[in-house]
């Protein structure tokens, strides 16, 4: 069982956890759901270091989009230089249309 670390946009949060299949990968883009909202967010690592508790299910985008891990290391340095979460630097990283651009 494999366990995706996902950085969703617009939150607070630097990762969740969510439960991913075999096809999920680092830097990929994915469906979650937050507080009963499906969110699009991006795979910072999979482990398989499953935690006590239950976990919701992480969808691959119909893309299959993934990040280069050059993108990962930047969003990570500019969460940790301009001292903000993940999520709050995603969303500077990510157009508000997203979508319309993976399904291109």
């Amino acid at each position: 069982m494999d366990i995706a670390e996902v950085c969703i946009p617009n939150t607070i949060f630097n990762k969740l956890s969510y439960l991913a299949d075999e096809s999920i990968e680092k830097g990929a883009v994915v469906w979650v759901t937050l507080r009963g909202h499906k969110k699009m967010g991006l795979v910072l690592e999979v482990h398989n270091n499953a935690p006590a508790y239950e976990l919701k299910p992480a969808t691959k985008h119909e893309s299959g989009y993934v990040f280069s891990q050059q993108y990962l290391e930047t969003l990570q340095w500019c969460a940790n230089y301009y001292m903000c979460s993940t999520g709050e630097a995603l969303t500077a990283f990510w157009p508000a249309d997203l979508e319309k651009y993976l399904c291109s």
